[in-house]
């Protein structure tokens, strides 16, 4: 068994627990990082020692910004959960059963890529090497990765043919318009805006007229002038420079943008119709009519969908034929034709598909079955039939998964992070649950609107009303709606008192008894942290009351303890129990001669905090990118300081992870300045030339 590794454990245990539902569907081997496969060989002792471990990095998590909610209902189930591992003899019998549930699991995780090949034995007497690219595909719609497919792939024989020539890779621009449309998507109701076209209301056919698309830039950036500071027009200030960059600099650039989104269509039509192709090798007029509409909403005019089915189609060596009722090309010795019988499953696959459109998944199942049943020996309906089945299949996994992460943020009042997968389903799986399911999506978007609106109140009331209740309506705000940008704003630019004295007393059974005065800010929790013989801190707990024991206290000499008081995730300067009086900042602003408000005219951030081992702040209006500047031994003096270490973050990565994540390998404590970045037209990224007093924080991680 190797060594616990708190962070590969983040990444491997508790993203893959969270994305299949929770606890409910893992094990304790899996939860306490035991291989299932060694558990039987490891004593009672070492056994004992990993639940130990694993359980004080619960512990550890429980203010962790993504998995707080599942590491709670992990610790509140150890002592239920550890009980199946501890005991050798109920450890032997909890293997035999945990054996039997994984090999169940994986069942239904093969079942689909079992199927497909099955059916490529069949029909090749082997599986083409041409394929294995789209049973990969198949098989990351069972959750399967790259290597599982290919460990299954080695019970069968695999001929070999032309490979398929990979897809061209896209730029960082491509990926910042691809990332900004989707935002956009989600923070405005109304048509889909796949393109910056779609932004404009442009008809990509009309692309050549270059005056047009300056009238509509022109009329959007006056709009964008007129909204408040928000989001909203960040997210719009940065598409219409890339409108300006790409759209109307000139002929070379446009047609660039139309192939690039050629380019995006075929990488999102391409599985779709590898799986129409896959056994027959042909692109049957449905299947082909149903993937010209999915690539025009993507984007295409019908002229450039066409081409683009056509070429994919070529490209995986399959025959198009897009006339209305086409049926496969029979294989083996040449047949006399048969007139076509009536085709009763059109009608219940051509309302599969519109019930797909219009975002109801669980009708279009229904439909499918029915054309299923309809379809009896018309072997011309069997591949369209499966081809819309497994869009239904893809349509309800993704549902199901964003059902999930909404439902856990909503357990743990994250309503914003809750919002975009509730709007997400209403678009695409409004029928995901049952008319009689409690809650429902539309049920949880209302909790979610209101909590956020109600938290907008409190958040404007607090700054309006009196000093001395302004934390009291935050902190009311954070308990409405635990992620209120608003609310962390506003309270990460409140300052918190720090408690006035720290005594540390030695009991009798060998523990340190760590007390402190209150600190004169309402609401606090006290983090408690002990110095290390390395001169680092490791923190020995958090209270709301004025005292913790440290059972954990080395056993030898006095050791030096520090207490912060934090409000929110904000925290105060720390007292230390060596010097009786306030120490260094914990979290705490610096200040430097050579500050400029604003370095190179770029507004700064403001409000520097620590927020469970983030570092958060408050993004000036129009800035998207930032500049994170170390340095261990004093504070930075400009962004290029040779002796720091510098590294960029985008607003998109600093919402994704809640805040900045300071690398585990740069020294603590140290001094970490951030400086604004500004997009010039021509792409070009300038950094400020310095910082700004409001934009340095001194960091003890």
């Amino acid at each position: 068994m190797q060594a616990f590794n708190p962070n590969d454990y983040r990444k491997r245990v508790l993203a893959d627990v969270e994305r299949r539902g929770g606890i409910e569907e893992s094990d304790p081997f899996e939860l306490y990082d035991i291989p299932l496969e060694e558990a039987e060989s490891l004593s009672d002792a070492e056994v004992a020692a990993r639940v130990e471990e694993v359980w004080g990095f619960w512990q550890r998590q429980r203010d962790h910004p993504k998995y707080r909610v599942l590491v709670g209902l992990l610790v509140d189930a150890h002592a239920t959960l550890s009980r199946l591992l501890l005991d050798s003899a109920v450890r032997r019998a909890e293997t035999v059963r945990v054996r039997e549930v994984r090999a169940r699991r994986d069942a239904d995780r093969y079942e689909m890529l079992d199927a497909a090949i099955s059916r490529l034995v069949q029909r090749h007497g082997g599986v083409p090497a041409g394929k294995i690219p789209g049973l990969e595909e198949i098989g990351a719609m069972g959750g399967l990765s790259a290597a599982e497919v290919a460990t299954r792939l080695r019970r069968h024989r695999v001929i070999e043919d032309t490979p398929v020539p990979a897809g061209a890779l896209t730029d960082q621009r491509r990926q910042q318009i691809r990332q900004l449309l989707s935002e956009w998507e989600r923070l405005i109701d109304g048509d889909p805006t796949p393109t910056l076209f779609a932004l404009l209301r442009v008809d990509p056919s009309k692309a050549g007229q270059s005056q047009e698309i300056r009238l509509r830039a022109e009329a959007l950036r006056a709009r964008s002038r007129e909204l408040p500071p928000g989001r909203v027009r960040v997210v719009l200030d940065e598409l219409l420079i890339h409108i300006h960059d790409v759209l109307e600099s000139g002929e070379a650039t446009l047609h660039e943008y139309l192939r690039a989104v050629a380019e995006d269509v075929a990488r999102e039509l391409r599985p779709k119709v590898r799986a129409a192709v896959l056994v027959e090798d042909e692109l049957v007029g449905d299947d082909f009519h149903y993937l010209l509409d999915e690539a025009m909403r993507l984007g295409l005019d019908r002229a450039d969908a066409t081409r683009v089915l056509t070429e994919i189609a070529t490209e995986l060596g399959a025959r198009v034929d897009n006339s209305p009722h086409s049926a496969p090309t029979p294989r083996g010795p040449a047949q006399s034709p048969i007139p076509p019988a009536p085709r009763l499953w059109e009608v219940p696959l051509k309302a599969a598909r519109a019930a797909l459109r219009g975002g109801r998944p669980r009708e279009a199942a229904r439909h499918v079955d029915e054309a299923r049943r309809l379809v009896g020996s018309d072997g011309a309906g069997l591949t369209p039939i499966r081809s819309v089945s497994d869009e239904v299949d893809r349509v309800l996994t993704e549902a199901e998964g964003y059902w999930r992460s909404a439902t856990t943020a909503c357990a743990g009042k994250r309503y914003a992070e809750a919002l975009p997968h509730l709007e997400q389903l209403r678009r695409t799986a409004s029928d995901l649950l049952p008319s009689n399911e409690v809650p429902s999506i539309d049920q949880l978007l209302a909790e979610a609107g209101q909590a956020i609106a109600e938290a907008d109140r409190l958040v404007a009331a607090a700054q309006a009303g009196p000093a001395d209740t302004r934390v009291r309506e935050l902190l009311a705000a954070v308990a409405v709606c635990a992620d209120h940008a608003g609310a962390a704003a506003a309270l990460a630019e409140t300052p918190v008192e720090p408690p006035q004295r720290v005594d540390a007393t030695r009991l009798a059974n060998g523990s340190v008894l760590v007390a402190w005065s209150p600190s004169s800010t309402n609401n606090v929790t006290y983090r408690v942290t002990r110095m290390q013989p390395d001169g680092s801190w490791r923190v020995v707990g958090r209270t709301h009351a004025t005292e913790l024991e440290d059972g954990g206290a080395p056993a030898v000499g006095q050791p030096v303890y520090a207490v912060a008081a934090a409000v929110a995730g904000r925290y105060s300067e720390i007292t230390r129990s060596d010097t009786g009086r306030t120490a260094e900042p914990r979290g705490g602003q610096e200040h430097s001669p050579q500050d400029d408000p604003a370095p190179s005219g770029i507004p700064a951030v403001s409000g520097l905090a620590e927020q469970a081992g983030l570092l958060i702040f408050t993004w000036p209006v129009g800035v998207t990118e930032v500049m994170a500047v170390a340095r261990p031994d004093q504070p930075p003096t400009t962004p290029d300081d040779p002796q720091a270490r510098s590294w960029k973050v985008t607003n998109m990565r600093y919402e994704i992870d809640g805040g900045i994540r300071i690398p585990p390998d740069i020294a603590r404590p140290c001094h970490i300045a951030i400086a604004s970045c500004r997009r010039e037209p021509n792409g070009k990224l300038t950094v400020a030339a310095g910082f700004a007093a409001t934009a340095r924080i001194r960091w003890f991680g």
